[in-house]
């Protein structure tokens, strides 16, 4: 096979279908994610850079910043390979979080298939997908929707 035969493993969007589950590898946060997020975006709140103020709050301790469970999970998802070479744009998204997440907690996503609909465009369609953020405790950490544009092709190299 040469380079140019070959086909991205993401699915199509006809071939989703509303309903379908599936569960993301899983991945821990570190505190490298954290130094690395607050040096990327500007923000060391102490909620999360401060050992000594983190044990004053609420928590106990410092936690991660929502962004970053938002982003690993995206990554997670993103990891099922399921997406690759057929999605667009991410064109929304929804969080909201229940619980928060700590430095070492390993987070994991179920994620459904909630709606599809195609575009006006006759090449691609929308894809809604709902997923719930999980830690090692299997505890719910948050509830995502992500809205994808997806392909009706899949790509080549």
């Amino acid at each position: 096979m040469a380079l140019r035969d070959y086909v991205f493993p993401g699915k199509a969007f006809d071939e989703w279908e509303v309903g379908e589950e599936h569960i993301t590898g899983a991945r821990t946060i570190t505190e490298a994610d954290i130094v690395n997020f607050a040096g990327l975006s500007g923000d060391w709140s102490a909620t999360h850079t401060n050992d000594v103020y983190g044990k004053s709050t609420i928590y106990g301790s410092r936690i991660a910043y929502g962004n970053v469970t938002f982003l690993v999970s995206l990554g997670l998802i993103s990891q099922t390979r399921l997406f690759e070479g057929t999605t667009q744009a991410l064109l929304s998204f929804r969080i909201s979080y229940q619980e928060a997440v700590r430095f070492q907690d390993t987070i994991y996503c179920k994620f459904t298939v909630e709606e599809k609909r195609p575009c006006e465009h006759s090449d691609r369609g929308v894809l809604t997908i709902h997923s719930l953020v999980f830690n090692q405790n299997d505890e719910q950490v948050a509830e995502e929707q992500l809205v994808f544009l997806v392909s009706k092709e899949k790509a080549h190299l």
